[in-house]
């Protein structure tokens, strides 16, 4: 045995008391059989991957120059987008009208505080690919409350949704998750 699985066996205690914990079981994804949603028609592809009590997230898809037009979040939303593939451009608009302008290509997070209004714009020859979490609000953008957003997220085909407080899987897409 090497000092770092002396280490690591020692962190939790062989005689851990379960009984206060949530069911202990791993979930894994496909996202090529994952059903998707659509932005702005097929340019854009969101699959909302996993949701939880504590957090949602989403794998997208942008194909070249597709964007993700001007939307505000709510006040407590806030959004934490990982590059994967390609590059974005992320706009975000003040209130004394500037704007803030930041690229993010792959392994570069973009952080976009709550009540922020953006967009997100794919540039380059490539599409972009991103992986976004966010809290788990019903109304993540303002325009869902005067119906103006492209989706409702009650249509979200989630594949995963697991509530941590009742201690159940709500959801469960059977062809792209498996235990």
């Amino acid at each position: 045995m090497t000092d770092t699985d002396e280490m690591e066996s020692s962190l939790t205690p062989e005689s851990l008391d379960y009984t206060h914990l949530p069911e202990q079981k791993m979930y894994k994804v496909s996202l090529d059989d994952a059903s998707h949603f659509e932005q702005g028609g097929d340019a854009i592809r969101t699959y909302p991957v996993c949701t939880t009590n504590e957090f949602k997230l989403l794998y997208f898809e942008m194909d070249p120059g597709a964007v993700i037009d001007w939307h505000t979040h709510a006040p407590s939303f806030d959004e934490v987008c990982l590059c994967l593939d390609g590059a974005a451009r992320y706009t975000l608009k003040r209130e004394d009208g500037s704007e803030q302008v930041l690229r993010a290509e792959p392994r570069e997070f973009v952080y976009l505080p709550g009540g922020a209004r953006h967009k997100i714009e794919a540039v380059g020859e490539t599409g972009h690919e991103g992986l976004v979490t966010m809290p788990p609000d019903s109304v993540g953008r303002l325009e869902l409350l005067d119906g103006a957003a492209p989706y409702q997220t009650d249509d979200w085909p989630i594949a995963l949704w697991v509530d941590r407080i009742r201690d159940e899987v709500v959801k469960k897409d059977e062809n792209a998750v498996t235990e």
